[in-house]
């Protein structure tokens, strides 16, 4: 009885030093969320879907995507790496090319098109933008006080009124409801009788 007694107390310790490891490893997921909208933001702007969508199915290796887009390969290969592990594109070693991996489009990946009916870049690009982040900044501020909408908060007038001063802003909410309306409204019809 008394080496049940221990074991329960050694699992339910292990259990805690278990919940506590995890609790810091989502702590730090958290810390750096931001990460992988940083790079979806970095990949729509140096065109990376497209490019590999020029190259089609055989797909494109890095030195091919590093000329094709004028950047560093080093760095551009951080990028390739982390949004394969993301799922946005695949690696394929070519034997056809002596073993050279090549990195293709998926589905996923697919949506950072920034033209076509699939594509989703303008609604990142918005989301990721200074003025759509800055009221996330001050959300705190929104609880505390709980005056004015978070984007008025932070910008000194409501979004539409931001918008009618700041053309590129206003345009980049063009576009992305324009995205958005190209998916929603298909998938209303569809879904409505």
């Amino acid at each position: 009885m008394e080496e049940i007694g221990k074991k329960t107390e050694t699992t339910i310790s292990e259990n805690d030093c278990n919940e506590e490891q995890r609790a810091k490893i989502d702590v730090w997921r958290y810390i750096f969320g931001f990460t992988e909208m940083a790079v979806l933001k970095c990949s729509i702007e140096l065109g990376i879907a497209e490019a590999m969508e020029a190259y089609g199915r055989a797909g494109i290796s890095l030195s091919e995507l590093a000329t094709a887009l004028n950047c560093s390969s080093s760095y551009l290969y951080r990028i390739i790496r982390f949004l394969v592990h993301l799922k946005f594109f695949k690696e394929k070693c070519s034997s056809a090319t002596n073993g050279t991996k090549l990195y293709t489009l998926t589905p996923l990946g697919g949506l950072l098109m920034k033209q076509g009916e699939r594509g989703m870049a303008a609604l990142v690009l918005l989301e990721t933008s200074p003025f759509m982040l800055a009221p996330w900044h001050a959300l705190s501020n929104r609880i505390r006080h709980n005056d004015r909408p978070a984007f008025e908060a932070a910008h000194g007038e409501d979004i539409w009124g931001f918008a009618a001063e700041n053309p590129k802003h206003s345009k980049l909410i063009n576009e992305a409801m324009a995205c958005d309306a190209r998916i929603v409204v298909p998938a209303v019809i569809n879904g409505c009788a």
